[in-house]
């Protein structure tokens, strides 16, 4: 018998929403192609467990853009969208 796939549906928080919507072009796509991932396998090895039962992740989509989500009944809930500026550095490593 084939295995079957489950692609998980992705809500988000209002936060993490609103943190997406402020992408430009170019982030916004390679963040939704990012999700389109997480969607199809949210316990990647690029990810990590944050909370003891593992449902709660963490992941870096892209250099600049980390999300954390959690899991549940065949959902993924993005509940924060951090991007990274490397204008908000105080030390730089050189």
């Amino acid at each position: 018998m084939p295995e079957v796939r489950r692609t998980y549906q992705v809500f988000y928080t209002e936060q993490a929403a609103t943190a997406r919507d402020r992408l430009d072009d170019r982030q916004r796509a390679a963040f939704d192609k990012g999700i389109a991932v997480l969607a199809r396998d949210p316990f990647l090895p690029a990810s990590r467990a944050i909370s003891s039962t593992g449902d709660d992740r963490t992941v870096r989509l892209t250099q600049n853009i980390l999300v954390e989500y959690t899991l549940s009944l065949g959902r993924l809930l993005v509940f924060i969208v951090e991007v990274f500026n490397h204008k908000d550095i105080v030390i730089t490593e050189e």
